[in-house]
């Protein structure tokens, strides 16, 4: 499938943070206002609508979503659920938004409650699993079992919910052994999506303690790339799409001192998809390299970025690895996603 097929059936989604509304757990790296760049927002209908309309004159051709992260939904009141997804279904019933998301806790997860959100338009249900470890799960202070996931997302799929799932590597007591068998665990759960989050150690979190006491050391960025990469062919061949690697950028998570360490980078989707390409493409390099010094890669226009690496760090490798002269991306749109070929000019 090519990419432009992907992303014309990929929502556009409305974000509505609600930062840690509900949340009864405080879980050891959570810094919900942080990561979202989002303080507690007094919401009403009113300003949830003019949020909404902001965004709807950019929407293009995508179904449209309104989503409702930072918080545990199903553990608000219902009567502040019934408010956040009330003010959005004059839109729904326009047809300018097509659904609704939200994010929750997978112990948060009644029948009775997703009757009540299937009659309010929710059509996704993302659940903070983070990992189906338990000895993770309990270092990490999440208040739940991998049990909780497992049962939650059945559920969630019985009642006809795209599910999605939010793991997080490199929580304390992680491993890069623990980490993979949560993806495989989680294939087996066969998610509509997965994302996937490294853990960073935010300020003035429990984490911070730990780590400022030498008790928890996080995962440099090389390792993050590896264990996500690693993850993300995992879920491709098992046909479930990784929608969001890394930490979105806000101008509030990137103050000087927010972040007091690990493998953030503002870029680091990037970082793992050119990874990924990196070992599909080097060895195709380096047997085109005997026959000639100046080589060209064809591809799709929308993965050229990505072949390229961040900063053109796989092109730089590249030339003075093999000791290229010249090495150029030449986007092909009749090249479909994930293909490539290499020649000489």
């Amino acid at each position: 499938m090519k990419t432009t097929e992907i992303e014309l059936r990929r929502p556009l989604i409305i974000p509505v943070f609600i930062p840690q509304e509900g949340c009864r757990h405080r879980c050891v790296y959570c810094d919900q206002p942080t990561i979202t760049g989002a303080s507690q927002a007094s919401w009403s209908p009113d300003s949830i609508r003019e949020h909404v309309r902001s965004y709807l004159g950019n929407c293009g051709r995508y179904p449209v979503q309104v989503a409702f992260y930072g918080g545990s939904f199903t553990l608000l009141p219902e009567a502040r659920q019934r408010l956040f997804l009330g003010s959005v279904q004059e839109f729904l019933k326009q047809g300018l938004v097509h659904s609704l998301r939200l994010s929750t806790r997978p112990d948060a997860i009644e029948a009775s409650n997703l009757r009540f959100l299937q009659n309010m338009g929710v059509k996704t249900i993302e659940l903070g699993a983070q990992s189906l470890s338990d000895s993770v799960l309990k270092a990490a202070a999440r208040g739940h079992s991998s049990r909780d996931v497992c049962e939650a997302t059945l559920k969630v799929q019985q009642y006809g919910f795209e599910t999605g799932l939010q793991l997080m590597p490199g929580l304390p007591g992680d491993s890069r052994e623990t980490f993979l068998r949560t993806v495989d665990k989680s294939i087996a759960l066969s998610p509509g999506f997965v994302r996937l989050y490294p853990t960073v150690v935010l300020s003035s979190t429990p984490l911070e303690h730990l780590y400022r006491r030498g008790r928890y050391r996080p995962l440099s960025l090389k390792q993050a790339v590896a264990w996500c990469k690693e993850a993300k062919q995992r879920f491709a061949s098992a046909g479930i799409p990784v929608i969001r690697t890394g930490l979105q950028p806000t101008v509030t998570l990137e103050q000087p001192g927010r972040i007091v360490a690990g493998p953030y980078h503002p870029a680091f989707g990037q970082l793992v998809h050119s990874s990924i390409w990196s070992d599909r493409i080097s060895p195709v390099l380096k047997k085109a390299s005997i026959q000639s010094q100046r080589l060209v890669i064809h591809a799709s226009p929308y993965q050229l970025a990505d072949i390229r690496g961040h900063r053109n760090g796989n092109i730089k490798r590249w030339m003075t690895e093999l000791k290229l002269t010249s090495l150029e991306t030449v986007g092909c749109s009749q090249t479909g996603g994930g293909e490539f070929r290499v020649t000489t000019p």
